[in-house]
Parts: C-alpha cells; structure tokens; sequence
C-alpha cells in the first residue's frame, strides 16, 4: 500500500508538472500592439473685455483674453479608429482630460492610429464677469462648441479653443 501511495504521489507530481508547464506564451499577434499617440494643443480663448476690441488704427477688431486656470478640455476618440482592420467587435470611446494652465493654454495626448484618427474636442462652461465698458460688467456664460480634429501617430496638432457667450 505504502508502495501504491508512492507512486500515486509521482504520478500527481508529473501530472501536476506537466499542467502547469504546459502553458503557452501568448502569441504576439493575439495581444496589442503598442499603443501610438498623437499630441493637441493650444490656446484657449473669449472675449472677456469687450472694452479693449480696438486695433491700432481705431477700427473694431476682437482682442481675445485667457480663459481661467483649469478649465476642463476633453478628447474624445473611439477605439475603432486605432484598429487598421476593424471587426465587428464592440468598440468604445475613449476620454482624455486636461485644463486650461495660467497661460491659457492646454494639451492633451492621445490615442492615435496610423492612418487618420478623429478626436473629438469639448470642455466645461465657465462663468465670467464680461467687462462691456469701463463702468459695466456682465455675468456671461462661456462656452466651446463642440469640434472635430484629425490626428495620426506621432503627430502634434495645433488648434485654438474659441469659447463664446
């Protein structure tokens, strides 16, 4: 019995070995390929002084301030575009954020495939007191309409953030 034992102990130890080591490497082609990126940025603009919109000449001509520090921009882009062949597999969207730094300008990396990627761009309203004249100002709510750029890999993309009343 001791005997019989023994060898059932051998037996489940070289089972048990050959189980675990039969694992295989996941083929390289079944896992991502490294991820690409594709960098935007730019000012964020209003016009937060309608008292200053005058050129050098005296003519009308918009003068554009900074918009607050930390502003909220979002990059939106969807999954599908980082594919070369897409499938019909489920794809999301994929959400980027950065603000607005005391400059007033934001950047913001993302994703990108290797052709053209579509990035849609939003942010956050913001309110501001819009001075109208030397003795006026106004409560306004500023806002960026929602825009659509185009990226690939390793591209950097320069483009102005216009926010409204």
């Amino acid at each position: 019995m001791k005997k019989n034992l023994t060898i059932l102990l051998i037996l489940t130890g070289f089972v048990s070995l050959a189980y675990f080591s039969s694992c295989t490497k996941i083929d390289e082609e079944t896992t991502p390929k490294s991820l690409t990126y594709a960098i935007i940025k730019g000012e964020a603009k209003a016009n937060l002084d309608l008292s200053n919109d005058t050129n050098s000449y005296g003519g009308f001509e918009i003068q554009w301030e900074k918009v607050p520090l930390d502003t909220k921009v979002f990059a939106r882009i969807n999954s599908e575009d980082l594919q070369n062949e897409p499938t019909d597999d489920l794809y999301q969207d994929i959400l980027f954020e950065t603000s607005v730094d005391n400059s007033g300008n934001y950047e913001v990396q993302v994703y990108a495939g290797n052709s053209n990627t579509y990035v849609t761009l939003f942010a956050d309203n913001f309110k501001f007191d819009q001075k109208i004249n030397d003795s006026v100002w106004e409560e306004k709510i500023f806002a960026f309409q929602t825009q659509e750029v185009m990226v690939s890999k390793n591209m950097t993309k320069t483009f102005e953030l216009i926010f409204i009343p």
